[in-house]
């Protein structure tokens, strides 16, 4: 019989309950929640909190493609808050990293409890480079023990091996210019969406109104070009109505 696989940090299943409550625990405000985007036709979107302030995007992988234009889209740095790197010691840290890039650029809205693990994370790492906040990550007992747990929910567990987790989370947010800013822990800078013709939107900025829209289109365009896989699931965090 074949020995189960240790993970450092397992993959998490793709459940905004089960999210919401992993984020809650280290210290995000039980006021702001993950929430499922049902879909990405306009009157699904329509669905969706005008609160949001983040999307994370969970898919499978079409790993060429994929690989290709992300390294394509890398030439503009964009202002953000926060961003850090998923090294391979966060081998399947993703979900979290991509929950830490939707409430850390968020602070001024989205409060952390003060004592909190996240808080606590947040100080310390705040100072150093994103190299050096994926290693100070790994080295969080307090947040990697309730990782651990989220890990054993859902269908999460049932994945044996590092080559059978398929499946990957990224962030859509926006900057203090109100820019559309993508945000994924195995690219070494943030991505530049707004105004990047990469991408189709030519926006300089992204607003309230638009938010929602513009990164289902974006998620659109990748799905038609075949970038990433139509096994997706889309969440918004939103304040709780």
């Amino acid at each position: 019989m074949e020995k189960k696989e240790v993970f450092n940090w397992p993959p998490l299943e793709s459940d905004p309950e089960i999210l919401t409550d992993y984020m809650q625990s280290l210290g995000m405000s039980k006021s702001w929640e993950l929430l499922e985007v049902i879909g990405l036709d306009p009157e699904l979107l329509c669905m969706v909190p005008k609160s949001t302030v983040a999307l994370v995007l969970t898919y499978a992988r079409a790993e060429a493609k994929e690989v290709k234009a992300k390294k394509t889209e890398v030439a503009v740095t964009p202002d953000i808050n926060f961003y850090m790197w998923q090294t391979k010691t966060l081998d399947n840290a993703c979900g979290l990293i991509a929950c830490i890039h939707a409430v850390f650029n968020n602070l001024a809205i989205v409060p952390v409890a003060e004592g909190s693990p996240l808080k606590e994370f947040y100080n310390v790492a705040i100072k150093q480079s994103p190299e050096e906040r994926a290693a100070t990550l790994d080295g969080f007992t307090s947040i990697k023990s309730v990782h651990r747990d989220c890990g054993k929910k859902g269908q999460s567990n049932q994945v044996e091996r590092k080559e059978d987790t398929q499946y990957h989370f990224i962030c859509f947010t926006r900057n203090d210019k109100k820019q559309l800013i993508e945000l994924d822990g195995v690219v070494k800078k943030p991505i530049l969406l707004s105004g990047n013709c990469l991408c189709n939107l030519r926006i300089e900025k992204c607003d309230d109104a638009d938010f929602i829209k513009t990164v289902a289109n974006e998620i659109l365009k990748r799905l038609s070009e075949g970038i990433v896989s139509d096994r997706m699931a889309l969440m918004a965090l939103s304040l709780k109505e």
